[in-house]
């Protein structure tokens, strides 16, 4: 039986050194036009992101992906894109 709606995802990436090719996922963003359906999860595994680049600013890379689940919720909390 074929499905009510559609979804696309995008997944959200970090990359540490663009030279070296290295990223982790650490989110997903779904959505269904149909549904008038937005929203992103976003988990962040610090340990893994400073394995491959211990020099990283953890609290600034959070800070900004939690943007991304906000933006997608919409409202004031979102503040301008």
């Amino acid at each position: 039986m074929p499905a009510d709606y559609t979804y696309d995802y995008g997944i959200v990436r970090v990359v540490p050194r663009v030279e070296r090719g290295e990223q982790i996922n650490v989110g997903v963003i779904l959505s269904c036009v149909d549904a008038d359906f937005l929203e992103a999860r976003i988990e962040l595994d610090r340990a893994r992101l400073l394995a491959l680049d211990p020099s990283l600013d953890l609290d600034v890379i959070e800070r900004g992906l939690a943007i991304i689940p906000a933006v997608c919720a919409g409202g004031p909390d979102a503040g301008p894109i």
